[in-house]
């Protein structure tokens, strides 16, 4: 028995028709609804009345995180797949495989091996050839991005909180990874609830991170099960995507999160993308640090044990 929650915002009628298709074709759990978020498209989503999909619209745009958010909450079942619009399938028993997880690993968020497509490129839509050449298991996360992390990325370039692709893991079992990856994840409805999904995010952007970061500093952990195989359809997102946004996700993120967050902030510098993200943040600052409280009292780990675990530098 699974919830499946899909965002959609502009993907285009016919493309998350294919979606809901490949879905019916190849899930092998029973029962199972599909629970669809139009977050506020152009054109109202308008599919044809089915007992297990299900659409409910939001007002207007308030992004991926939030209709995560609203999709969970109708869910029916415990056991939660969430996933893009742009996910594609085969018949390899990807549902059932997900939902064992869930069982198996009750406070955790899963990811599988995400196949890399493109509708653009010749070719690239053929699953069966492309997991042969183009897949990818789980992440971590960038706590500072410049130079010194990634030596190809200009002077002038500074983020926080990015998750980076790790090496290709094969594991006949899940193992622990320090972020999930991929678009497609399962985890249990109570363990979303507890870790406060994704609230307070906007648009795009930041999302593995943040839901990440949570599930391993309120007591969970991260997974990924490189057996369940799932097809990412890359650069077809709908949303209109702005830089403070993005930027105002990772200032949430880390206030609310990172014991010494006011050196992230710091670390971004100086523009007016980022001037306009810390206005934005200062305008709900009392409730951001109602949440920080909340949340500092849900941890059983530091960010900085975090990073110990995975390595991953915190530079200090």
């Amino acid at each position: 028995m699974v919830s499946i929650i899909i965002p959609y915002h502009n993907e285009g009628e016919d493309f998350i028709k294919e979606t809901i298709g490949g879905i019916k074709k190849t899930c092998d759990v029973s029962p199972f609804e599909v629970i669809i978020v139009d977050d506020g498209s152009d054109t109202p989503l308008n599919l044809e009345r089915e007992d297990d999909i299900h659409v409910v619209r939001h007002d207007r745009n308030y992004g991926v995180g939030r209709a995560f958010d609203t999709g969970v909450g109708l869910a029916t079942y415990d056991t939660l797949i969430l996933m893009g619009a742009d996910i594609r399938f085969l018949d390899n028993g990807w549902a059932g495989k997900m939902a064992r997880e869930a069982e198996n690993h009750p406070k955790a968020i899963t990811c599988g091996t995400c196949v890399g497509l493109n509708t653009k490129v010749y070719g690239a839509m053929n699953m069966e050839k492309r997991r042969l050449t183009n897949r990818r298991t789980g992440a971590t996360i960038l706590m500072f991005h410049d130079t010194k992390s990634n030596p190809k990325k200009p002077e002038t370039f500074r983020s926080i909180l990015d998750a980076k692709w790790l090496p290709l893991i094969e594991a006949e079992e899940s193992v622990e990874i320090p972020c999930v990856l991929g678009a497609c994840y399962s985890m249990k409805k109570e363990w979303y609830n507890y870790i406060d999904g994704w609230r307070g995010h906007r648009i795009w952007g930041t999302l593995e991170p943040m839901i990440s970061l949570k599930s391993w500093l309120f007591g969970g952990s991260c997974r990924v099960a490189p057996q369940i195989e799932t097809g990412h359809i890359f650069g077809r997102g709908g949303h209109y995507i702005r830089q403070e946004d993005i930027l105002f996700n990772k200032m949430f993120c880390a206030t609310t999160l990172i014991e010494d967050y006011q050196r992230f902030i710091v670390f971004l510098g100086d523009n007016g993308d980022v001037r306009k993200a810390k206005t934005e943040l200062a305008k709900m600052f009392e409730e951001v640090l109602e949440i920080r409280k909340e949340y500092k009292d849900k941890k059983v780990m530091t960010v900085r044990e975090y990073c110990d675990k995975f390595k991953i530098d915190y530079r200090l």
